[in-house]
């Protein structure tokens, strides 16, 4: 694999703000790809990434002081600014933007001169107090083509630009499928992502009219949810490799972005074309500017047409195929973590 050309950001030091850097999320891709680049990259973690028994009583008693302490996010504030001070930062690169208050910011200017970025990887209904429009930032990245058009409109005390998120080809690339993967992994449809009721709603239909149809859900499932899709959920996520086997596995890798999706593409869009997987998803506007709709993905607009889509991709798996190998090569070339992050710096240091 050649190495992207990183123009003269090699010697940039990057400070991300972000959660826990498990292999395979947002903020492990960043530190990958920016060490890839030849950038000093370090994390600060504004929570912990918590399994198990233990985990569960860590987030309760999480869950318990965001809701008893008034401004929790405040609380890394003291760690931020130290590592500030001990790492020298050209740029900071804030994660999401729900985070990082406007008070913390006032401090953070005081005690640098970098540039202070926000990439908002994730949908509108997750802005939670709405920091991202009140922070000042040097730049805000969308990737929401309507977010982007309505915050460029009504808020001119912020930078807004465009850029959606992309794949690892370091991590998401073809592999040998072997037999175990093929029984573990191996259905006609997967799903990867949390499973809440809006999901579960289109996949019980889907199951419903597509009858006898191989189901697999990875993902989370809230023990609040009432599962009417009882032996599909695998119970649980996955990450690396395992996503690639996942994806690879099945003859349908379904995308159902999520309703804050206005006019945006989740990871997984790239992620499962990066990986070879055939991949139907949501038709939304942007789409077409990242892949070739019916050439590169699959699309659908209605539970009509994902039934339709379906059945004819599980009668004609060749024509899947070539789909998957197409949104592949799309995928390595245009929507890699390097090419947007060349962007991202490019900005903000120009």
């Amino acid at each position: 694999m050649q190495r992207q050309e990183s123009k003269n950001y090699a010697g940039a030091r990057v400070l991300i703000l972000g959660s826990y850097a498990y292999p395979d999320s947002f903020e492990w891709h960043l530190v990958d790809s920016l060490r890839f680049l030849g950038c000093a990259v370090e994390l600060v973690h504004n929570q912990k990434h918590i399994d198990g028994t233990r985990g569960y009583l860590e987030k309760a008693l999480r869950k318990t002081t965001n809701l008893l302490v008034r401004e929790p996010e405040r609380r890394i504030e003291a760690h931020l600014l130290r590592k500030i001070s001990e790492f020298s930062p050209t740029v900071i690169l804030v994660i999401l933007g729900n985070q990082l208050s406007p008070k913390t910011m006032r401090k953070i200017r005081k005690r640098t001169s970098a540039q202070v970025v926000c990439w908002c990887q994730d949908h509108m209904t997750t802005l939670g107090r709405q920091f991202i429009v009140a922070c000042g930032y040097d730049a805000v990245f969308l990737k929401d083509r309507y977010m982007l058009d309505l915050f460029s409109r009504m808020i001119r005390s912020t930078k807004f630009y465009y850029l959606p998120e992309a794949c690892n080809p370091r991590m998401h690339r073809p592999l040998e499928i072997s037999e175990k993967d093929r029984e573990v992994y191996g259905c006609d449809v997967m799903i990867a992502g949390t499973l809440a009721y809006y999901r579960q709603e289109i996949l019980w239909q889907l199951v419903q009219q597509l009858q006898g149809v191989h189901l697999k859900i990875w993902g989370s499932k809230p023990d609040w949810l009432l599962d009417r899709l009882p032996g599909r959920h695998m119970g649980r996520l996955v990450h690396g490799d395992d996503k690639v086997r996942a994806a690879l596995a099945a003859k349908i890798c379904l995308n159902t972005l999520h309703y804050g999706e206005v006019n945006s593409l989740n990871c997984r869009a790239f992620e499962i074309a990066g990986c070879g997987g055939f991949q139907l998803m949501t038709r939304v506007p942007t789409l077409a500017e990242h892949f070739e709709p019916e050439v590169e993905v699959a699309t659908f607009a209605d539970i009509d047409e994902l039934v339709e889509k379906a059945t004819y991709y599980l009668r004609y798996p060749a024509a899947a195929a070539a789909i998957a190998a197409r949104g592949q090569t799309r995928a390595h070339r245009d929507h890699t973590y390097e090419r947007r992050l060349n962007e991202l710096l490019g900005i903000a240091l120009q």
